[in-house]
């Protein structure tokens, strides 16, 4: 199982692509094998954050952008539990904002 955290920036950049197919990580097309990480252990990556792993068990925190309107589980996001390999969905970047006048 994976835990992942997520950390809200304000960005003009676009949300990552992340992928699980444990023990690997996937963000952007870019694979992090945790399975490197002894049993036990706590590190820090610069793209992954805190990286722990107790047995098959991990856990990493993802940066994740969003734009000026996010919706209120993008801007305070609780961890997602991945325990399906495949692609992991992430809170919207943005809410569609409609400006309707009044006549």
């Amino acid at each position: 199982m994976l835990k992942l955290h997520l950390s809200p920036v304000s960005s003009d950049e676009s949300q990552p692509t992340v992928n699980w197919t444990a023990p690997i990580l996937t963000v952007d097309g870019i694979p992090y094998d945790l399975s490197e990480l002894p049993d036990g252990a706590t590190a820090q990556h610069p793209v992954l954050g805190q990286v722990s792993r107790t047995g098959s068990d991990y856990e990493a925190t993802l940066k994740l952008t969003h734009g000026p309107n996010a919706p209120e589980a993008t801007r305070f996001p609780e961890p997602i539990e991945v325990t399906q390999d495949g692609p992991i969905q992430l809170p919207a970047y943005d809410e569609e904002v409609t400006n309707e006048l009044a006549e």
